[in-house]
């Protein structure tokens, strides 16, 4: 790992935190991806041989612990060293979105990537009742996925799990990733016509609910609807105002 040269606390943070991919690696083990393969999976571009440096140096520097697991693969946890770096992360991702924003080119595009991170993102708490959903990517290289969903967790099948479908959902990778990250709201994308939702309809209405979105978007989509309830209430008093001058 080459150095800055300097005792400064930044420039030491720095040579560890920003060599290419090792915010992305950090990112995948703090939010609970301690396998290879689900670090993979995470990260779908990054090479085996270089994320199995990264792994490697990152061990060095202390900031993850690799252990045996049941099956005798081994295991990354995250020691308290990467724990503590995690708000370092999380505001990389909030500065990101609001500040680096993408035009959304075809190399950025991932299905893999984007399922991943789907499958960590729903809102469990407002889901109606457990399901499986498929998803059909047309121009993705992987078309078909299936996301079992629970009260408990959901879980993402690369292949069909057998279980009857009870929602299925039709789009582009490009409109699933505006909707992901929060360029596009999921009942607007219907409207218009960009995104085909088959399904009883109690399930069909409470997707807005618990439709997985980046959290990062969440936030977003929560300051903007702050502001909208704010313009709807000045507008309502200045409408009074009007109608009822003092």
């Amino acid at each position: 790992m080459k150095g800055y040269g300097s005792f400064c606390p930044v420039a030491k943070a720095a040579e560890i935190l920003t060599e290419r991919w090792t915010p992305l690696v950090l990112r995948e083990l703090l939010l609970g991806s301690y396998h290879f393969n689900q670090l993979r999976r995470g990260i779908p571009q990054m090479s085996p041989t270089l994320l199995s440096k990264r792994l490697q140096t990152l061990e060095e520097a202390g900031l993850i612990s690799r252990q045996s697991g049941d099956n005798g693969h081994w295991e990354y946890h995250p020691t308290q060293a990467a724990r503590e770096a995690w708000p370092v992360i999380d505001a990389m991702g909030y500065w990101g979105h609001k500040w680096a924003r993408s035009q959304l080119t075809p190399n950025e595009l991932h299905a893999g990537r984007l399922m991943w991170n789907m499958r960590r993102s729903f809102d469990l708490k407002h889901i109606p009742c457990d399901f499986v959903l498929y998803i059909e990517i047309a121009d993705a290289r992987q078309r078909r996925w299936w996301l079992v969903v629970k009260k408990e967790e959901a879980d993402l099948c690369w292949n069909d799990p057998g279980f009857e479908v009870d929602i299925s959902l039709y789009a582009s990778l490009l409109t699933l990733v505006q909707i992901f990250i929060g360029d596009q709201p999921l009942l607007r994308a219907c409207e218009l016509g960009k995104i085909e939702i088959d399904g009883p309809n109690h399930l069909v209405k409470s997707m807005p609910a618990w439709f997985p979105r980046s959290k990062y978007a969440m936030r977003r989509l929560r300051a903007a609807d702050q502001s909208l309830s704010q313009l709807r209430t000045l507008s309502s008093v200045h409408f009074l105002d009007y109608r009822f001058p003092q």
